[in-house]
């Protein structure tokens, strides 16, 4: 048997102790307003632009600064930003203000951010055998403030923002806030699903297992890379 069908037996008869979810592009839909940020400013600023590829390379970016405080993403912008391609060709401080503006829009717009459909019955599935967890890089005041919106706060046994985690992934000590709940445990009782590689290379590291969904920022060939043991187009495949 695959990893992929072992993994699929182990969801349905309820043998997972706890499920982690990343929050961004996994249970959150932030595809639209990253979308909608990324073409506004570039228009603004008359930049050409792939967008599918500038979607890939600014939400990875965002996916690691979203829980920085302004003052540090404006410290190491230099850094930060010169991976980007489309901005490859355009001076430093302009690049800083395109990046940082679209940056702001997209804190602004994915405040109506929703769920995707398939999050709500699909936690309520879960619930019923196994801990929930949320591990992410955004701040767990954002998080809770759309989780409570939606009025499933009360699943989670433990959300972890980026206030709350000791690294970012995809260190996997980021994951051991959720492991720090039992005393004792074994770490193949543990899943984590994610839409980033950084998920799927902590989970791995960490010895849990791994599911990556491509209906978040990174695309399916990108997560195919990393090997998780199950790969999927969306959450609506789990149910």
């Amino acid at each position: 048997m695959n990893k992929a069908n072992k993994l699929i037996n182990l969801l349905r008869s309820g043998s997972f102790r706890g499920i982690i979810f990343d929050f961004d592009g996994t249970i959150l839909d932030v595809r639209e307003p990253l979308e909608k940020s990324i073409q506004e400013v570039c228009t603004e600023y008359k930049v050409s632009t792939n967008m599918e590829n500038t979607f890939q390379e600014i939400g990875a970016l965002l996916e690691t600064i979203q829980g920085f405080p302004l003052p540090k993403v404006l410290l190491e912008s230099y850094e930060i930003f010169k991976h980007i391609t489309a901005l490859q060709d355009i001076t430093y401080f302009k690049k800083l203000r395109i990046a940082v503006k679209i940056f702001a829009k997209y804190l602004e717009y994915s405040k109506d951010a929703t769920l995707y459909s398939s999050v709500k019955p699909l936690l309520k599935k879960f619930k019923k055998f196994s801990d929930l967890f949320i591990v992410s890089h955004n701040k767990t005041e954002t998080i809770m403030n759309h989780l409570e919106k939606e009025e499933i706060d009360n699943l989670f046994k433990g959300v972890y923002g980026s206030d709350k985690i000791p690294v970012q992934k995809p260190d996997p000590m980021a994951l051991q806030p959720a492991l720090d709940n039992y005393e004792k445990k074994r770490r193949d009782e543990f899943l984590i699903i994610g839409d980033m590689p950084s998920d799927i290379t902590a989970g791995k590291e960490a010895g849990f297992w791994t599911i990556g969904v491509a209906s978040g920022i990174s695309s399916k060939e990108i997560l195919a890379e990393q090997n998780p043991d199950l790969l999927i187009d969306s959450l609506d495949e789990l149910l």
